[in-house]
């Protein structure tokens, strides 16, 4: 064999060599081990929070209002994150009035990026829907309350989120419970406005 042949080999294996321990061990591939650390930290970075920001319904006419939803998603991480998909229902006096979804789930490459939402490290991102509500869905007292002003909603759903950092991607679903108003905000309630 040539020795030119046997240099190129040698600097070609230990380059390979090379890059394969700084992906295992550089990325912390294994265990959350981190390089230059004897011990093993666990991957902890807490996921994207997602609370209600505002329901605010407009009444169309004495049979149909709408219904919008705005929600607050906040990146606790340094690291941006995505929020795929929010899928939610609204209740009022235990009966659903509307349901909606925000957002679309990735699935795959192919997927469009249209409806994902990024959320960079320690910022936030405000996400709002609008939906029908028709009289029919609803039982007298409770359209009673959402004409008034006074009704209680209580949103239920769940939201799907990825967390990239370096080489790796986390991804999850959380449900999620809300009131709204909460109950210190309940005092502050306003009349329904009328779309014009």
């Amino acid at each position: 064999m040539n020795t030119k042949t046997a240099v190129y080999a040698a600097g070609g294996g230990l380059a390979a060599f090379a890059i394969v321990v700084y992906v295992i061990f550089g990325t912390g591939m294994f265990g959350g081990v981190q390089s230059g650390s004897n011990q093993s930290v666990p991957n902890m970075t807490p996921p994207i929070t997602l609370s209600i920001k505002d329901v605010v319904p407009t009444q169309i006419n004495n049979r149909t209002a709408t219904i919008e939803v705005a929600f607050d998603a906040h990146n606790p991480n340094q690291g941006t994150a995505i929020l795929e998909a929010i899928q939610y229902n609204v209740l009022v006096d235990g009966k659903r009035i509307a349901s909606g979804s925000i957002g679309n789930r990735l699935e795959g490459f192919l997927t469009s990026s249209a409806d994902i939402y990024p959320v960079i490290g320690g910022g936030s991102v405000i996400l709002k829907d609008k939906q029908i509500v028709e009289k029919i869905n609803s039982t007298p007292n409770a359209w009673t309350k959402i004409k008034e002003g006074k009704a209680s909603y209580l949103v239920t759903g769940t939201y799907s989120y990825k967390e990239l950092s370096g080489l790796q991607a986390n991804s999850g679903d959380r449900d999620f419970k809300f009131v709204f108003p909460s109950a210190q905000n309940h005092n502050n309630e306003s009349n329904i406005s009328k779309a014009t």
